[in-house]
């Protein structure tokens, strides 16, 4: 469908982009407000828990499983624009009790409110997850392909330079008001939920082509047909084992840097404004690299650096963890941005036309079910090991430490995954090194790995096969 680009069809998609662009950014000022650290000091406040903070981060993440719902609705409506604005709506409306009903019932018992508020969390994930595959198929069929990691990553880059600017007025909001955290969260997701609401109603204005429906097949048929690809099984276990990994340590890096490390707010959230900055820097590279190299090079070589964020967890002490933890996150961002762009680009690109949004739903579904056992799995980790203290290299080690370091044994076991996936035009990762090594900016976060290549290079290199490539 993307081949058929038509004059007239060309100016509704060139019509359409930016609007994609600002409706995607506008959503990231709601992920910002209801995902920063002024979110985690609130339910803190309330009485959540370590494993409060691992269905917090594990049951949205498992809700991800309604994208199978979504795919299969998608399969047989005409028109994905009406489904993908009633759903997200409603979603979106339906984060404004989570902020409210501890004010509403301040004598409620912390226990029941927690829960009523995780509970409320899962459905308004639930809804938002249903429109994940019919809106990125929508996607796929709009974008042509031939420009798709570009303009993938340039939409990136505004989200995260919205999302910085974002956690940066929040920072400031904090500063100047010195108000406790149930008192700003309230007010954050007010904002946060009507940048929301904008965002979906300027999809309104979007073309849709047709979508190609398959009303005969049978519904195990669409579900398994993921699966049963052998070209895109190996993405699919890829996704979902990368997806448990991160998840086991992400969802109590927040918590570990306010309780443990005793941080206070503000920098906090200060240092998770990094996390845009990198995506933002790097984005629009990762997608010119992508459609020039392949989109498994890229992960391979994400594969390797990517734990190394967690070696920045294990060193850092109070005094020393806003310095610190904000290179590392600049840096770690942009292997972030490097592997949404290629994981999206070769989803988009490899799922075939029917059938599209299941193809899409058992990676972002079946990877979010992953994402939230990984979380589940990380609280109920922390909670055993609650009491846990070792003396190691003159430091006393935490049940969060060992934590970290299992992680990140955890990462590396995935890079032969992704040795798996096939992608038979893509460039070796070397090539891949070769060319961020002519970025000037990215000179001296790769200097090491550059230096391991050149190392360990081999003649066949030179005849134009890789080190990833002689396996």
């Amino acid at each position: 469908m993307n081949g058929d680009f038509t004059p007239r069809r060309g100016s509704r998609v060139r019509r359409s982009l930016p609007l994609i662009t600002t409706a995607s950014s506008l959503s990231m000022i709601y992920v910002a407000a209801t995902n920063s650290p002024v979110f985690t000091d609130f339910m803190r406040a309330i009485g959540a828990r370590e494993m409060h903070f691992g269905l917090i981060g594990g049951i949205p993440l498992v809700m991800l499983s309604a994208q199978f719902i979504g795919a299969l609705v998608a399969n047989h409506v005409h028109r994905r624009k009406p489904l993908f604005v009633i759903l997200a709506l409603a979603g979106r409306i339906l984060y404004l009790p989570i902020a409210f009903l501890p004010l509403i019932f301040p004598g409620a018992r912390a226990e029941a409110m927690v829960m009523a508020l995780i509970g409320l969390m899962g459905l308004n994930s639930a809804l938002s997850n249903m429109t994940g595959p019919p809106w990125l198929a929508w996607m796929a069929d709009l974008v042509p392909h031939g420009v798709l990691n570009r303009y993938w990553g340039l939409r990136q880059r505004a989200m995260h330079l919205t999302w910085t600017f974002s956690f940066v007025g929040i920072v400031l909001f904090t500063c100047l008001t010195g108000w406790p955290a149930m008192r700003i969260f309230p007010i954050l997701a007010v904002v946060g939920t009507l940048a929301a609401i904008t965002d979906v109603l300027l999809f309104v204005g979007v073309h849709e082509p047709p979508n190609r429906i398959l009303p005969h097949q049978p519904v195990l048929d669409m579900l398994l047909a993921p699966l049963r690809n052998p070209g895109y099984r190996p993405f699919i276990v890829f996704s979902c084992a990368w997806s448990f990994t991160g998840m086991f340590s992400a969802a109590f890096m927040q918590l570990y840097v306010l309780k443990v490390l005793r941080l206070p707010m503000w920098q906090t959230t200060l240092i998770w404004c990094f996390l845009g900055i990198g995506v933002a820097l790097s984005s629009r590279r990762w997608g010119r690299l992508a459609d020039r190299h392949g989109h498994r090079p890229i992960l391979l070589f994400c594969m390797f650096v990517k734990p190394l964020i967690l070696v920045a967890f294990l060193i850092i002490t109070p005094r020393t963890a806003f310095c610190i933890l904000s290179v590392a996150f600049l840096v770690d961002s942009m292997w972030n941005s490097a592997v949404m762009v290629s994981s999206n680009g070769y989803m988009l690109k490899m799922a075939p036309v029917e059938n599209r949004s299941m193809y899409i739903a058992a990676i972002t579904g079946l990877a979010g079910i992953c994402g939230g056992l990984g979380a589940l799995v990380g609280g109920w980790f922390l909670e055993h090991f609650a009491g846990f203290s070792a003396p190691f290299m003159g430091w006393t080690w935490n049940n969060y430490q060992l934590l970290f370091v299992v992680n990140i044994f955890m990462r590396l076991a995935c890079l032969p995954l992704v040795l798996r996936i096939r992608e038979p035009t893509s460039s070796s990762a070397g090539t891949v090194v070769k060319a961020l090594w002519g970025i000037r900016a990215m000179r001296l976060v790769l200097f090491p790995i550059g230096v391991y290549w050149l190392w360990n290079r081999r003649p066949s290199e030179h005849a134009g096969v890789g080190p990833d490539d002689v396996v």
